[in-house]
Formats: structure tokens, sequence, C-alpha cells
């Protein structure tokens, strides 16, 4: 009986024991509570823009030929010369124009002989029409030929090529450069910037609104343009459509062919700001992510970046406004890992 017993007490006394090293075994399992700082993240308010790069063009540019084949008689200007709107540039052999001149004259007194006496119904309206309609027909001739025979400036602009001279023959026929000409002409107290914007980017451009552009030769210079056209239509091979930039160049130092930063601005909006070392970068990926605190608890969200500013990341999306962002701690983090907020920014 004694012996019953104590077997008994020696199975009890086991059990004890078991149970209490399964309750020290589970305590030394409980996952650890990691001491962290948060900070909210930062709300700023800044200027969006859309940045593309492209080549600065002359806002008008004019290949000047004539009409009609014919041989250059004198050119007024040079290479780099400006001029006026309607100014004289080149002069045509005139021999055409001195017959036109002369039948023009002639048109012109028959017809003014004729409309008194047509006005006083002594000749016919068919006579008077012929009269007249040799008049107009003369006059067109006329100054067709003095068009093709005087080459005027149509814009104020600088002459940037001479492409024939004196006594040469102008002909219509393709050149090198392209269409016939005897000198090129560029607008250049305003310029332009083409830029291809993605269709994505369609919602936010409009007309006039303001862009930054910039250009190698002049480092320390920012220039200012608006928009000044958008094109209706996405090309659907591309899927881009083609925004030009209206560029004031008063004093002249930008000129065509320079090549050119530019930046549209399409309005200040709010974005959320994280400190760059709150951010982890992925291994072996361009994926990004941060640890926020949630209910004691580490969770990860991948976010997408933006703008930069200084230790300041701009997070495009991955983030809420009310979120408490991790900043120590962050080395002994996983997803789900338990925390315990010690200090709070």
């Amino acid at each position: 009986m004694k012996h019953s017993n104590l077997i008994i007490a020696i199975l009890i006394i086991s059990f004890i024991l078991i149970g209490c090293g399964s309750k020290t075994q589970n305590t030394n399992n409980d996952p650890e509570i990691i001491s962290i700082e948060t900070t909210p993240v930062k709300v700023m308010k800044i200027e969006r823009t859309l940045d593309f790069s492209g080549t600065i063009m002359a806002w008008r540019e004019a290949n000047l030929g004539a009409q009609t084949p014919g041989r250059i008689e004198k050119i007024y200007v040079k290479e780099g010369d400006e001029v006026k709107e309607g100014d004289l540039l080149v002069q045509m052999d005139d021999a055409q124009l001195t017959q036109a001149r002369i039948q023009y004259e002639i048109s012109r007194q028959d017809y003014e002989r004729m409309k008194p006496l047509f006005d006083e119904g002594s000749i016919s309206q068919q006579q008077f029409d012929k009269v007249k309609a040799g008049y107009e027909t003369a006059k067109s001739a006329y100054e067709l030929i003095l068009r093709n025979t005087q080459l005027r400036a149509p814009f104020s602009g600088i002459v940037t090529a001479k492409r024939m001279n004196e006594g040469e023959v102008f002909i219509l026929a393709p050149s090198a450069q392209g269409a016939p000409s005897i000198i090129n002409l560029m607008q250049i107290d305003f310029l332009k910037v083409l830029v291809n914007v993605p269709e994505s980017d369609f919602p936010q451009v409009r007309l006039n609104q303001s862009a930054k552009i910039e250009v190698d030769i002049y480092p320390e210079k920012v220039f200012t343009g608006t928009v000044s056209r958008v094109d209706p239509a996405i090309n659907p091979v591309t899927r881009t459509f083609t925004v030009e930039i209206k560029i004031p160049n008063s004093n002249k130092i930008l000129r065509p062919g320079m090549f050119a930063r530019v930046k549209i601005k399409t309005g200040e909006v709010e974005a959320i700001f994280v400190p760059r070392s709150a951010l982890i970068k992925q291994l072996g990926s361009n994926i990004f992510y941060v640890y926020i605190a949630e209910n004691n608890t580490a969770k990860r969200r991948d976010v997408n970046l933006g703008l930069e500013l200084n230790e300041w990341v701009e997070i495009k999306s991955g983030l809420n406004p009310e979120d408490q962002l991790i900043i120590k701690g962050l080395g002994r983090l996983k997803n789900g890992s338990p925390v315990k907020i010690v200090s709070s920014n």
C-alpha cells in the first residue's frame, strides 16, 4: 500500500514538473517586442511639373523664292541681317514686269474711259464687261509678276541663309536644302519648343500654362514660356500628343537649334513626403518600402517614389496622411513584428 502511494506521488510530481517546463518553453518562444520611434508622414504643398526635353525652333520660318523662274538682279541682305516686315530683300529681272506694267496701264486707261460712257448708257453692258474683265486680268497679272520680281519680308526676322547669288537664275527645282529658295528668313523674337507628352498626362496640360526652359549654354538662367498649342488628337502609334511652348526672346540670346529642358507647371498639389532614411530598398529589385506602426504592429508598405527635396522623398502611392511612419528600429523589423513606441515626433 505504501509502495502504491509512493508511485502515485512520483507520477504527480512528474506531471507538475513537465507542466512547468512546458510553460517556461512557451514563454521563451513569444515574439520579441521591438522598441521603435515613429513620426507622422509629412504633407507639403508642391508645384507639380511635367519634365521634357526638345529643340528650340524659330517661331516662324520662310524659304523665300519666286513663283516663276528668273534671273536674280539684286540681293539686298546677307546672312545675319535683321529685317522688318515689308522690306525689299531680292530684286528679280524685271523684263516681264515692264511688259505687264504697260499692259496694265493700257487696260486701266480703257476702263477709266469706258466707265463714264457706260454710266451714261452710251455703251452696252456686254461691251463694258469685256473692258472691265481685261482690266482686272491685266491688274492681277501685273501684281503677280511684281510679287515675283520684288521679294519682300513676310514678317520681321533675321536672314539665316543666302542660298543663291546675284546673276544666277532661279528655277523651280528642289535643292539639297529642300524647297527651292533664294534666302531663308526666321522670326526669333519669339521661339518655340515642341514636346511629345504621354497620353496619361493629357488631362493635366492646358493652354496658357506656365513653363520653365533651361539651356546648357546659359546654366545660370531660367527662361519662361507658355503653352501656346495642344494637339487635340493623340498619336495612335506613340500614344503621345504634341505640345507647343512659346518663348519670348526679345533680347535674342536664344537661337533655333539649341537643346532645351522644359518644365510645364500643372498646378499646386498636396503630397506626402518621408525622410530618405525611412526608405528600404528590396535587394535585387527597384522596389522600395517603409514600415508603419498600426495597433502595436509593424506593417510593411510598398511605395512609389516621386520628387526628391534634399532629405525628403515624395511618396506618390502606398501611404496615407494619417500613417505613423517608423523611423528607428528598422533593422530588426519584419512585416507583422510586435512593436512598442518609445518615442514619437
